[in-house]
């Protein structure tokens, strides 16, 4: 009866801290779990197993690390909420595989993705046909995005005031022109929150 006592009230606080990570690092889809998280989430749950089963280790030796776990996810997800340089080192960026029809062939070979894994990609997209792909992006997350000719494609361009240099070349937009854009429209760089490119179409939120 002890032995299952013990077993209960370890398993109650390993699930509190485990609940608490997940509450930390926000409500996502398995696919926006960055490779930070995903790290994190394995060797939180090690360390709750080792809890669980070790009776002879102390309680709070177990809880310790998973607690420093806690804090520096949490910390982490502080620093990329500020500072969209961390957040492209942490998290990286969407990359081009497909523009107009044609593969980025450096960018496969620099991702290590083949011709095999674009077509699997493509056919659980049902497209047989790379001509009829306008753009394919390989996510931060790893997930594979499609748009074809008749859809409307967009990206970011500013994110809370920081111009995405990268996301301009993609859809080969002049940084000169979207500076005066933003001020035809009453804005200024450093006061918007997200602006986002739409077939020659500019969305702006100012940021609160």
């Amino acid at each position: 009866m002890e032995d299952v006592l013990f077993i209960i009230y370890r398993t109650i606080v390993a699930f509190i801290v485990i609940l608490l990570f997940f509450k930390l690092t926000g409500k996502k889809d398995v696919g926006e779990i960055s490779i930070l998280e995903i790290a994190v989430t394995l060797m939180i749950a090690d360390l709750a197993v080792i809890i669980i089963e070790h009776r002879e280790g102390s309680l709070f030796h177990g809880i310790l690390p998973m607690i420093l776990l806690v804090i520096i996810q949490f910390g982490v997800s502080f620093i990329t909420l500020k500072s969209q340089k961390a957040r492209n080192v942490i998290d990286g960026r969407p990359t081009m595989i497909i523009e107009n029809g044609k593969c980025h062939q450096k960018n496969m070979k620099d991702l290590g993705y083949t011709v095999d894994d674009l077509y699997t990609q493509l056919r659980d997209k049902g497209i047989s046909d790379i001509s009829t792909v306008k753009y394919a992006l390989i996510e931060a997350s790893g997930s594979f995005s499609v748009f074809d000719y008749e859809t409307p494609f967009s990206l970011p361009i500013i994110i809370d005031g920081v111009v995405q240099e990268e996301q301009l070349d993609l859809l080969r937009v002049n940084k000169k022109w979207l500076f005066s854009q933003i001020e035809q429209r009453g804005y200024s760089v450093e006061n918007v929150f997200i602006c986002s490119y739409t077939d020659g179409e500019l969305y702006i939120e100012k940021k609160e």
